[in-house]
């Protein structure tokens, strides 16, 4: 099992490498955090981008890029296009944004699944390693589908149920996040929460829980109130997965880790392998382990057939 990001970072040694599309790495953090990926066998990169700025990135962090395949465009939405390609076509197993913007990969990816048949609703899934907690903890969506309705959520719940099950996680916990109010009617988010926890019963995700809790005060104070809290974070009331209402709410929520003492890595799960996808704001060492993560799920999702579903 899986359990926590230097997890990933141990398997990734023993995956690697594997043929990763760099798109656009096109400045010095990114680059260090290929060059770094590269020395330690996790990836093979593909260049994709504006040749000139590459080199200069390359040049700035002592990274020898003369033996790698390079394409060459300066183009963002054909330098995705390319890149997203490559990974449909099976030619690269893992896929990677460097400075571009993520608007151009979910427009790449969305066309990809669309010319494969896949049906996927493509999604983010965000973990969290959280000090005190057993498990790697998912936020989802974090970063496509803006107001999900019951249909996307379903599709968002099966997506990240598979890559727990990837991780080793036989029968992944989720709390479907949602408020609650006295008066004015129940809201959708709440309405979704009932029919998703049904569709988890009848087996429609494959092996998960769909849990009571609906807020944070349920999942921490077991539907309790702040003074019978005796502080700390019990492991055991943690979902693996809470899925957010909204995408202002996921975005909002996994990047909290700027101010909280957890670490944050992200990725884009879809029907033919997972696509790397760093915040502007991320430094090399977090797009390390972000790219070990993807070597790792990659290596699983081809033992177990390459797909999705």
């Amino acid at each position: 099992m899986i359990a926590s990001l230097n997890d990933f970072s141990r398997l990734a040694r023993e995956k690697g490498p594997k043929e990763m599309a760099v798109l656009a790495p096109e400045d010095e953090e990114f680059m260090r955090a290929v060059r770094i990926s590269r020395e330690r066998g996790y990836i093979e990169p593909i260049l994709i981008g504006d040749g000139e700025k590459i080199a200069r990135a390359a040049g700035k962090v002592d990274f020898d890029i003369g033996p790698f395949q390079k394409i060459s465009s300066d183009d963002p939405r054909e330098i995705s296009n390319l890149g997203i390609g490559m990974l449909f076509s099976g030619k690269a197993p893992i896929a990677g944004k460097g400075q571009i913007p993520t608007s151009h990969i979910y427009r790449s990816i969305i066309r990809e699944e669309a010319k494969a048949g896949s049906g996927m609703t493509v999604s983010v899934v965000t973990f969290w390693e959280v000090p005190g907690i057993d498990h790697l903890v998912a936020f989802t969506d974090t970063g496509v589908n803006i107001r999900p309705d019951l249909r996307a959520k379903r599709e968002i719940v099966r997506n990240a149920v598979f890559v727990y099950h990837l991780l080793g996680i036989p029968r992944p916990r989720i709390a479907v996040l949602s408020g609650q109010r006295d008066a004015g009617g129940e809201l959708p988010s709440y309405g979704d929460f009932k029919e998703l926890r049904k569709a988890a019963e009848a087996g429609d995700f494959g092996s998960c829980d769909i849990e009571e809790a609906t807020s944070f005060t349920d999942i921490f104070l077991g539907g309790g109130n702040r003074r019978n809290h005796c502080g700390g974070i019990r492991g055991d009331r943690m979902p693996h997965i809470l899925l957010v209402p909204c995408l202002d709410t996921g975005n909002i929520l996994c990047k909290l880790d700027f101010f909280l003492n957890v670490k944050r890595s992200s990725l884009v799960a879809t029907s033919r392998g997972p696509v790397c996808i760093p915040a502007r704001s991320d430094f090399s060492d977090n797009i390390v382990l972000q790219i070990a993560m993807s070597v790792v799920l990659a290596d699983r999702m081809g033992k177990q057939g390459g797909e999705i579903r």
